[in-house]
């Protein structure tokens, strides 16, 4: 992703108030080759992601920025954040058959962390727990 594309990114949830620190590109004792999360916004690891197309491309791209995330929280286990992934939104997709498909992609996994989603068609903001999401396709919670 480009630079002027994060910072834009980044613009929006920071004049709602966040607080956001970009990371470098590689990561000090992280693998060579591996891609990380791009930012650190009010304390939370973000990876930065922009989806224009179908349900299929918005599954693909939510699912490589929450690798990214976890490979971060992975490489540095003495960080104790949640990681989220921000996706900007260039689709017609309403907001129900979105939630639907993060859950989709959320339904094996146990972590910590949010999706937020700003629809650049409405220029409404979205920010939904991943237990959240998990309840929409009754995946098992941990501890429950």
């Amino acid at each position: 992703m480009n630079m002027n594309r994060e910072i834009s990114d980044v613009r929006i949830l920071t004049s709602r108030g966040s607080v956001a620190y970009f990371l470098p590109e590689h990561s000090i004792g992280g693998e060579i080759g591996k891609k990380y999360a791009d930012t650190v916004i009010d304390g939370a690891i973000v990876e930065l992601k922009t989806v224009s197309g179908n349900r299929t491309t918005l599954g693909k791209s939510f699912k490589k920025g929450y690798k990214q995330g976890l490979s971060m929280l992975e490489a540095h286990p003495g960080i104790e954040a949640e990681h989220n992934v921000f996706l900007r939104l260039f689709t017609t997709l309403d907001v129900e058959s979105i939630r639907a498909k993060l859950a989709g992609e959320l339904k094996n996994t146990t972590d910590k962390g949010r999706c937020i989603c700003h629809f650049e068609a409405t220029v409404e903001l979205y920010s939904w727990d991943y237990d959240e999401l998990r309840t929409i396709v009754g995946a098992v919670l941990p501890g429950h």
